[in-house]
């Protein structure tokens, strides 16, 4: 991980970028104007790392390069896709790339979603690396290029900074067009090793690494995740010169560094969200309903996707129900489960699959006061959220294969009372960045089962001192954080190529 003397902060930002402009470069817009029953409304995108950029790109007055999803962003935009925003107090400019049906089609759903998503998650039976997909995802990526290129001019000494897996060539096709541009990017998601990331044909695999090594930073979530990578590029890709020890890749005059930068949460909203008049009043409901008289009341939040272990979780529930009938009214599940990619095949028949599977627990363990899991199968704000985290005396996160998982980190954020006990999948990226959680194996639906006993069983003055841990820690590591370390590291990066080209 990178450590400055002098950290840049985002209050910073305009005297770190002197006279360059950031821009952004993301798959989703941080504002979409949609046609509403009373005319054009303005919808901002959930998310914590959208919600974090925003105020960022405010300070820095730069552009943000995102698709115009919005059915009515062609009608709010200039020629050139142009709009300022936000639109109440406009600080910056988002440009809009255009994509089409067939577009989202093959670059987002079927390339970015159905082969880089599963390969990264290293979920081999779902990976399906279309041909067609690949050629539609190169041609947007070369747009977005494009639109980054004229937003910065022929001479521009701006900084990109490009979000995530879908837009994995933007980097090298950008630096073809404006050599001169320091350009970073953070990979939102898992970097799986050589012997899996060879699941790639060749030529895709090796296109998508060196469009990564346009960068001169490259951001993962954890240690690991880079070090995944840069084997991958040692591995396929040998006429290069990768230094493991010193986490870089020399390319001729060029080096790209590799870093960790763990991501998080807006730890003050959560916190505030689980302390409103309103969460206590949901929490004291949800309490009295499912966990008085000594009950329990877990909870997991997850959108519905193969990685997040979903049917591991609720098969382990089935077994410990089936072999412990004496934990059948002791604990309630409720399970946030939200549609997510649904016009995806595989997510659709999960969708399907986990009803069906809770219809049948709740069937067969069902008394007359008790059902063993409600399940929440819709978008749950993120105030409701705070109060269900709150009122929780478990958070049970199952992922097969995580980035980070912000659903524990929010958890944690929600805990003023300090009751719940954390049980995490140790292949999740929180699971190398919490200390304090009790860790489980998802695959090993006896171990989890187990799991979910003895964090059920943990005494309070145990559950409270992990619980404390983690707050505390939580604190000192928010998304603003995150943000901070990855502009100071980008910053640090910048003044290191400036010195070397100024040597040459």
């Amino acid at each position: 991980m990178f450590v400055a003397s002098n950290p840049v902060t985002m209050r910073d930002l305009p005297y770190q970028l002197g006279d360059r402009r950031l821009i952004l470069v993301s798959n989703r817009e941080p504002y979409e104007h949609v046609h509403g029953a009373h005319g054009i409304e303005v919808r901002r995108p959930p998310g914590g790392v959208v919600s974090a950029l925003d105020p960022l790109m405010r300070r820095g007055r730069g552009v943000w390069v995102a698709w115009g999803s919005g059915s009515a962003d062609r009608d709010t935009a200039d020629e050139r896709g142009r709009v300022a925003v936000p639109p109440e107090d406009p600080r910056y400019t988002l440009r809009r790339i255009w994509l089409s049906s067939d577009d989202v089609d093959c670059y987002y759903e079927s390339f970015a979603n159905s082969a880089l998503w599963p390969l990264c998650h290293m979920l081999a039976h779902h990976f399906e690396p279309r041909t067609d997909a690949w050629e539609r995802y190169r041609e947007v990526n070369e747009r977005f290029a494009d639109a980054v290129a004229e937003e910065a001019g022929e001479k521009s000494r701006d900084v990109a900074w490009v979000q995530d897996y879908h837009l994995a060539l933007v980097p090298a096709a950008l630096r073809e067009r404006r050599p001169g541009m320091f350009i970073h990017q953070f990979w939102h998601i898992p970097f799986p090793p050589p012997d899996f990331y060879r699941l790639m044909p060749g030529g895709m695999a090796t296109a998508l690494l060196r469009g990564l090594l346009g960068n001169d930073l490259l951001e993962f979530h954890t240690e690991r995740y880079a070090r995944n990578f840069l084997a991958c590029v040692g591995e396929l890709l040998p006429d290069l010169d990768v230094d493991m020890e010193g986490m870089r890749v020399r390319l001729g005059d060029r080096d790209v560094k590799v870093g960790a930068f763990p991501i998080s949460i807006d730890v003050e909203h959560f916190e505030k969200l689980a302390d409103d008049a309103s969460a206590w009043t949901l929490g004291a409901k949800l309490r009295q309903r499912y966990a008085s008289n000594g009950r329990q009341l877990a909870v997991s939040v997850d959108r519905v996707d193969y990685t997040k272990g979903i049917p591991q979780r609720l098969r382990a529930l089935d077994l410990m129900w089936k072999r412990h009938p004496e934990l059948r009214k002791c604990v309630t599940f409720l399970i946030v489960a939200t549609p997510s990619r649904s016009g995806i095949p595989a997510y659709k028949k999960l969708e399907d699959d986990v009803a069906e599977t809770v219809r049948g627990i709740n069937a067969r363990y069902r008394t007359p006061d008790w059902t063993p899991i409600l399940l929440i199968a819709e978008n749950v704000a993120a105030d409701r959220l705070a109060a269900i985290y709150r009122a929780a005396d478990l958070c049970l996160v199952s992922s097969l294969q995580d980035g980070m998982n912000l659903v524990a980190k929010e958890f944690i954020a929600s805990q003023h009372d300090e009751r719940g006990v954390l049980l995490l999948s140790r292949f999740t990226g929180a699971a190398e960045d919490i200390e304090g959680a009790m860790l489980v194996n998802p695959f090993n639906i006896d171990g989890l089962a187990d799991g979910i006993r003895t964090a059920l069983e943990m005494p309070q003055d145990e559950r409270k001192a992990r619980m404390r841990r983690m707050r505390a820690d939580l604190r000192r590591a928010t998304i603003f954080d995150w943000l901070d370390g990855v502009m100071n590291a980008a910053s640090i990066t910048q003044a290191a190529r400036a010195a070397r080209e100024a040597r040459v």
